[in-house]
């Protein structure tokens, strides 16, 4: 269980440095095809560029320098990191991860990765009003 954990959180970390830069004037042109659209659904989270989804992909793979990962553990990994991401994407799910993300797709600047990392950063949404949270997870 702990290196499925640290898999996804040292994605995590990645994913939000990796979003930050995408949408800096030099990464935007690299991101601007996943925010084509303002309400997105769960088949938008792969509406993106080769560059983009590489690149931020490979956050998942740093933890292999402290940790030998089995192929069921990568499998785990990669369905729970593209199940999030595709309920992320899509408002029907907000009722229980939240709607975090999708504020995002509302409000470029804000909400870069998970809630945890952007309040940490300073990047999370500041009107709360306009957060739903969900049964289990934000």
């Amino acid at each position: 269980m702990i290196p499925i954990l640290l898999a996804i959180i040292s994605y995590d970390i990645w994913f939000y440095i990796s979003h930050v830069i995408l949408h800096h004037k030099i990464g935007y042109p690299f991101h601007k095809q996943h925010h084509r659209k303002q309400v997105p659904n769960f088949i938008d989270t792969y509406d993106a560029s080769m560059v983009e989804s590489t690149f931020q992909g490979v956050g998942m793979f740093f933890p292999v320098v402290v940790y030998n990962y089995t192929a069921m553990q990568w499998a785990i990994v990669l369905v729970l990191l593209n199940t999030r991401g595709m309920m992320r994407h899509d408002p029907r799910w907000a009722f229980l991860i939240g709607n975090h993300h999708l504020l995002h797709h509302k409000y470029h600047d804000w909400n870069f990765g998970e809630y945890w990392i952007d309040s940490l950063c300073g990047t999370r949404y500041p009107n709360d009003q306009e957060y739903q949270y969900g049964l289990i997870y934000v």
